[in-house]
């Protein structure tokens, strides 16, 4: 089985892609019923993109709220496990930090890669989507990765084959916290008058935080992961997080990628 969350589908499509070279099925993990799932298949893969150095928050949230039952499944069957990090550049210690997650439950990855891919971070000074050049580039050497990831995964390979970076202790040790503190703040969304009320946000979060009021306006609760899919996905680029995303890009996992390959239309 592989565990997957995604928010603009760079995700979604490494986890599919995997899902069809060695034979396990995918689940998004916000519709995993924690207290009735139990481990299926050779392996389990956990795939998720890094968030500021770091595993997401509501990954973090998913791999605690499986019982400790489940886990006991693992260790008796012997279930390998393994993981793949997708990230616009780095991951840092963002493997370690995994580790230390599993190992409360006397669990390891027995191997972790990283996949860089396009870059979608755009709530920071500085931080904005990739030129189409460099976009084209990450994608191209995707399927190369993605290949290469699936062979080691089908001969039982262990280690860890990441890009971690310079600098990865303060990225993970010290802006990671920082981000999981002061990077999301669901009230800081907004619809500019552009919106058309077409709907295409609420069906694209992944935690159903989204809905559109009598007016036909999103309107955002506390539930927010800051995956951003609803910026990337909006068809008119009419939602903006406070005055940071003004007059940055947009990116969604290609439709030509996705008609090619057999992926979901849809962005998780």
């Amino acid at each position: 089985m592989i565990y997957y969350f995604s928010g603009t589908g760079n995700t979604r499509a490494v986890a599919d892609a995997i899902s069809k070279k060695i034979g396990e099925e995918v689940k998004l993990i916000t519709i995993v019923d924690s207290m009735s799932e139990k481990p299926e298949g050779k392996s389990i893969g956990l795939v998720f993109p890094v968030y500021s150095w770091g595993v997401p928050p509501l990954f973090l949230y998913f791999l605690q709220s499986m019982p400790e039952q489940f886990w006991e499944n693992v260790k008796k069957s012997k279930i390998r496990v393994w993981a793949v990090l997708t990230c616009g550049d780095e991951v840092a210690l963002t493997p370690e930090m995994l580790q230390k997650e599993l190992e409360k439950h006397s669990i390891r990855a027995e191997a972790i890669w990283s996949i860089i891919m396009p870059n979608n971070y755009v709530l920071l000074p500085g931080f904005d989507v990739d030129s189409k050049e460099i976009e084209n580039e990450k994608l191209r050497r995707m399927n190369e990765r993605i290949n290469f990831i699936s062979s080691r995964i089908s001969s039982d390979w262990m280690g860890t084959d990441v890009v971690r970076g310079d600098f990865k202790w303060i990225k993970t040790k010290l802006i990671y916290p920082l981000f999981k503190k002061w990077g999301i703040f669901p009230s800081k969304w907004f619809s500019t008058p552009s919106c058309v009320s077409c709907g295409i946000c609420v069906k694209s979060c992944p935690l159903k935080n989204i809905v559109l009021d009598k007016n036909g306006h999103p309107k955002w609760s506390s539930n927010c992961c800051s995956c951003l899919a609803c910026y990337h996905s909006c068809p008119h680029h009419s939602i903006e997080y406070g005055g940071m995303t003004k007059r940055k890009g947009q990116y969604l996992f290609p439709v030509r990628f996705r008609k090619n390959n057999g992926y979901k239309n849809r962005p998780t």
